[in-house]
């Protein structure tokens, strides 16, 4: 949940000027509903099933958005609703498109960029922001491979072989950028925490260095 301290007021939000929960509902259910009638009209591939997964993650996106409308105390948990029910909505698009096999990047892009988006609920504690960036900062590195497939696949130009390698590497540099930071906030063991950090991204920029560079043979 939003930790103590960190308020829609403190991120200069007026919550008296939010839009009541009975319209939000409304307009976003609409939205949603109007997305499943567009993707049954664009793709007639005659799979009528798949409305039994857009129309269920279309009431979910409306209560995720619904619930986040209801205050700092529920934003964190309305997003996660959220969240599920549009990686839901995505599934169906795919499977009424037949397009599955073409858009499984989209599976490993989107749960990241929910991850990433938790940007907006960091802990209040120096270390513990930390640690929420570092994971938060790697789902975003890991957002990328999607695209990145998808780029593959139009071979658009050559690709170095240990190609992944470049994803250990950025990894570990948001991982070194977080110990950094924490180097300079006021607190007894801000140096252990910054070791325990450091130490690992380190040896996995080393290690993504040698793989790419074909140092290390798999």
């Amino acid at each position: 949940m939003v930790p103590p301290g960190v308020t829609w007021q403190s991120r200069g939000v007026n919550t008296s000027e939010m839009p009541p929960a009975r319209y939000v509902a409304a307009l976003t259910l609409g939205v949603a509903l109007v997305a499943v009638m567009v993707s049954n009209l664009v793709w007639d591939t005659g799979r009528p099933w798949a409305n039994g997964i857009m129309i269920p993650a279309a009431l979910i996106v409306t209560a995720g958005t619904v619930v986040m409308t209801r205050g700092r105390a529920y934003s964190s948990l309305g997003y996660l609703i959220l969240c599920a029910g549009l990686l839901t909505m995505t599934v169906g698009v795919l499977l009424v498109a037949k397009r599955m096999t073409w858009g499984w990047p989209l599976m490993v892009t989107l749960p990241c960029l929910a991850v990433a988006g938790t940007f907006l609920w960091a802990p209040a504690h120096p270390v513990a922001r930390a640690l929420h960036r570092t994971v938060a900062g790697g789902a975003l590195i890991g957002a990328t491979v999607g695209p990145v497939f998808f780029l593959r696949r139009a071979d658009l130009f050559d690709w170095p072989q240990h190609w992944w390698a470049l994803f250990m590497i950025a990894a570990g540099a948001v991982v070194l950028g977080n110990a950094l930071e924490l180097t300079r906030h006021r607190i007894n063991y801000r140096f252990q925490g910054a070791t325990l950090l450091a130490g690992p991204a380190l040896l996995t920029m080393l290690l993504g260095y040698r793989f790419l560079t074909g140092a290390l043979p798999l």
